[in-house]
C-alpha cells in the first residue's frame, strides 16, 4: 500500500544524475493496453536518456499488469534506481526529467484519497470501510436490534391512546436511537485506529441525519459529505461513489 512513507523514500532520493518521473493513466475507459502503450512511446521518444526510456518501455512491456487506473515510474538507470507505483486512482498522464523526482501528483492522490472512512448507516445496523487511494483495506459490519414499526389506524390507534401504540412508537424510537448510538461508537473505535483524514456517510437522509447526532465531535468534524446508497450496495459501487465524490462528479 503506497503511504506518506513510501512516498518520502521517493521524494528524498538524490543523485547527481537526472530523473525520469512519467505517470500514465491507463483507465479502461481510454482505451485497451495497446493504445495505452502507444501513448507511452509519444510521452518518451524524445527523451534523452535511453537508458531510462528502455527500462520504462521494458516495464510496461513485461512487467506492469494493466489493471490499475494509473502508474506512476521514477527511473535513474546511472544510480540503478527504479520505482513503481501502481494507482486505482486517475492521474493525467505526465513526464517530467529533472534533478529531483516529481511527486506533486502523488502528494496530490494522498491529499484527496488517503485514509478515507465511510459508514453507510440505516436504522438498525451500518457497514464500515477503511479506503486508501481508491483501494478497500478493511471493512466491518454491525447489526443492532430489529426495527418493527407500529401500525397506524383502527382499534390499535384507540388503544394506544391508552398506552399501546404511543408505547410502541416510543419503543421503536428508543431502538433506533439505541442502535444508532451503538453504531456510533463502533464507527469511532473502527476508524480513529485507522486515522481516518476524512468521513463520507451513506443512507436515506432521514438515517444519515439521525445518525451524525450521535457521532462525537471529534468525527463529526471530519464528515466531508453524505450520500445516498442502499445498505445492500456492493464494495465496488461504495468505492465508485467515493471516486465521484472526491472527483466532485
Amino acid at each position: 500500500m503506497f503511504t506518506e512513507s513510501s512516498l518520502r523514500k521517493i521524494k528524498d532520493f538524490s543523485t547527481g544524475d537526472p530523473i525520469v518521473s512519467l505517470y500514465l493513466n491507463t483507465e479502461p475507459s481510454r482505451g485497451n493496453a495497446e493504445t495505452h502503450r502507444l501513448r507511452l512511446r509519444n510521452m518518451i521518444k524524445d527523451i534523452s536518456l535511453k537508458q531510462d526510456a528502455d527500462a520504462i518501455e521494458k516495464f510496461f512491456n513485461f512487467s506492469y499488469d494493466w489493471s490499475g487506473r494509473s502508474v506512476a515510474v521514477f527511473s535513474c538507470a546511472p544510480a540503478g534506481f527504479f520505482q513503481v507505483i501502481p494507482l486505482a486512482v486517475p492521474v493525467k498522464d505526465f513526464i517530467q526529467i529533472g534533478s529531483k523526482a516529481a511527486v506533486d501528483p502523488l502528494e496530490d492522490l494522498l491529499a484527496e484519497y488517503s485514509n478515507i472512512g465511510v459508514i453507510l448507516v440505516d436504522k438498525q445496523g451500518a457497514r464500515l470501510f477503511h479506503l486508501h487511494l481508491g483501494e478497500l483495506v478493511e471493512q466491518e459490519g454491525y447489526l443492532g436490534d430489529l426495527v418493527k414499526h407500529v401500525k397506524d389506524g383502527g382499534a390499535s390507534s384507540a388503544h394506544g391512546l391508552r398506552g399501546g401504540a404511543l408505547v410502541g412508537g416510543r419503543t421503536v424510537r428508543e431502538k433506533i436511537d439505541r442502535n444508532q448510538r451503538e453504531i456510533a461508537e463502533a464507527a469511532t473505535r473502527f476508524l480513529e485506529t485507522k486515522r481516518v483524514r476524512r468521513i463520507l456517510i451513506g443512507g436515506t437522509d432521514e438515517n444519515v441525519s439521525h445518525f451524525r447526532n450521535f457521532l462525537p465531535k471529534s468525527l463529526q468534524s471530519l464528515v466531508a459529505g453524505t450520500f445516498a446508497m442502499a445498505m445492500t450496495a456492493s464494495s465496488t459501487e461504495v468505492l465508485q461513489k467515493v471516486l465521484q465524490l472526491s472527483q466532485g462528479e
